[in-house]
């Protein structure tokens, strides 16, 4: 199968499970093992771009908005988040959020909204906005599968442009 049938095949697959259809055993064993393969060839690209003078990635992060409440005692704001990741989010917002405190975030993700408590992992101030990472503090059970379909959705549109990712998976 070469990468363009391999690619619309996984896309297929992905959207028929989206929209809630059962797959024949054969074909989600075969989504399953893509689905990793791509996003582990992903993990590998990205922690190549990272560099090593930081943290290697252990999940991609793709550019994704999916709408978010981020509340904490007598705080809330919305907002889209600009990158999504198995481990959390970044927004960009007007004003800092309570770093010290927990903060409840509600997701619009794929499925339905998800309540997850997070804490600020990062925090950059620039050109009068906020750049804020959260990272999830103690996720329930199956929202990194939902984070995972977001962010494949993300990958999915966007590869395209990754040609290292599609090399990757060739090797």
């Amino acid at each position: 199968m070469d990468r363009t049938e391999w690619l619309n095949k996984l896309e297929a697959l992905h959207y028929r499970l989206r929209e809630g259809e059962q797959l024949p055993a054969e074909e989600e064993r075969w989504y399953r093992s893509a689905r990793t393969a791509l996003l582990g060839a992903a993990v590998e690209v990205q922690a190549r771009t990272v560099g090593s003078s930081r943290k290697p990635r252990h999940s991609i992060r793709v550019t994704r908005a999916v709408p978010v409440l981020l509340e904490a005692g007598g705080w809330s704001q919305q907002s889209l988040t600009s990158d999504l990741g198995t481990g959390g989010f970044a927004v960009l917002l007007e004003s800092q959020p309570p770093v010290d405190d927990w903060i409840r975030a509600t997701l619009l993700l794929p499925g339905g909204s998800v309540t997850v408590t997070v804490a600020v992992a990062d925090l950059r101030v620039s050109g009068g906005l906020v750049r804020v990472a959260f990272r999830f503090t103690e996720p329930p059970e199956g929202l990194r599968v939902r984070v995972e379909d977001a962010m494949l959705d993300g990958v999915l549109e966007q590869l395209v442009f990754w040609d290292d990712v599609m090399d990757r998976l060739e090797a």
